[in-house]
This record gives C-alpha cells, sequence and structure tokens, in this order.
C-alpha cells in the first residue's frame, strides 16, 4: 500500500509540476502592452468648446459671389478679400461661436479659420476672408463651410475660385 501512496505522490507532484510549466509558458508569450499613438488631424475640435451649446437648427442659404466672381482672373501674389452674401434661414442669430472654416482645395495663405459677423435670423449678411493668389499660374480652387456655436458644420460650401496669369 505504501507503495501506491508515493505513485499517486509522485504522479501529482509531476502534473502539478507540468502545469505550472505550461502556465509559466502562457504568461511569457503574452504580448507586452504598446502605448497608443494618436496623429493630429485636422479638424472642429480646435474651436473652444462654448459652454452652452446652441439650441437652434443652422440653415444657411447662398445668395452671391460679392467679390471675385469663379473664374476671376488674378496677377500672382496678389492679395484680395474674398466675399460672399448668405441668407441666415436658422431659428437662432449667427455671431460668436460662429465660424467660417477651410475644408479643401488651396488655402491660399488664409488661415484655418476666421469668426464670422453677426447675422441675425432671417438677415441677409456678408462673409469673407482675405486671400493670397498663388504665385504659379493656373485655376485655383478654395473650399469653406459655415461652423456653428453648437460645434457642427451646415450650409453649402462657399467657394473661391480663381485663375493666377
Amino acid at each position: 500500500m505504501k507503495t501506491r501512496h508515493i505513485i499517486f505522490l509522485i504522479l501529482l507532484v509531476a502534473s502539478f509540476t507540468i502545469l505550472m510549466t505550461a502556465c509559466q509558458k502562457e504568461k511569457e508569450q503574452q504580448p507586452e502592452s504598446t502605448e497608443a499613438v494618436f496623429l493630429p488631424t485636422r479638424s472642429a475640435a480646435t474651436v473652444p468648446v462654448p459652454t452652452k451649446a446652441a439650441a437652434c437648427t443652422n440653415v444657411m442659404g447662398f445668395v452671391e459671389d460679392v467679390t471675385y466672381e469663379d473664374g476671376t482672373r488674378v496677377a500672382p501674389g496678389t492679395k484680395f478679400l474674398k466675399e460672399w452674401e448668405v441668407i441666415n434661414y436658422s431659428d437662432c442669430a449667427w455671431g460668436e461661436g460662429y465660424h467660417l472654416f477651410f475644408v479643401s482645395g488651396n488655402q491660399m495663405g488664409a488661415p484655418d479659420y476666421v469668426e464670422i459677423p453677426h447675422i441675425p435670423i432671417g438677415a441677409r449678411g456678408k462673409i469673407s476672408i482675405e486671400l493670397t493668389a498663388p504665385e504659379e499660374k493656373g485655376e485655383y480652387r478654395s473650399e469653406w463651410k459655415l461652423f456653428g456655436a453648437d460645434n457642427r458644420f451646415f450650409g453649402e460650401s462657399l467657394i473661391a475660385n480663381i485663375i493666377v496669369e
């Protein structure tokens, strides 16, 4: 009977050793944690978030190009003021917390965004941005979009399209 107990004890110790070895290998094979790297993106988050978001619906209607209609010829390096007339169909006035953001094309030396003037509900207003024509000849397009106090883009894009010659 002593022999059976010894064999049982040897088998128990061997099983325990095998189990511990397997657990140790599994632990060693787990990948080390890596630090997450977040790449910068171009987004509306660069504008400070207002403490009280607007509780209205923003709707913009394009009326006309006031200056530099599409296809206007401009000398290389010329600074010019592009201006659009729009109408505020929203149920709130535009003003503080409202911006015009560059969204695509050639930025033509302008900042990423500018504040827009106060435009009451139902009123027409002019939105403008100073641009600089590129030095090289060609056709250039710059696309801009309104961004509301609710941190959302709205309305159709406002386009500056020039020909440098």
